[in-house]
């Protein structure tokens, strides 16, 4: 099982802003995109550049 990581409280209050059903999905690819880089602790500055690569995967 992978270990927790940590979450900064202001990029825990911007996934909570999210909408409900999407929520789970969000934590799951920061959590991801965090381990593939050695990441600790999620940030929102993490949280962006999960938002950049999905948004340019989709362009």
């Amino acid at each position: 099982m992978a270990v927790k990581l940590e979450w900064d409280e202001a990029a825990t209050k911007r996934v909570e802003a999210a909408p409900f059903f999407v929520r789970k999905l969000i934590r799951h690819k920061v959590e991801k995109a965090a381990r593939a880089q050695g990441i600790q602790k999620v940030t929102e500055s993490l949280l962006d550049q999960v938002k950049k690569k999905q948004m340019d995967s989709q362009s």
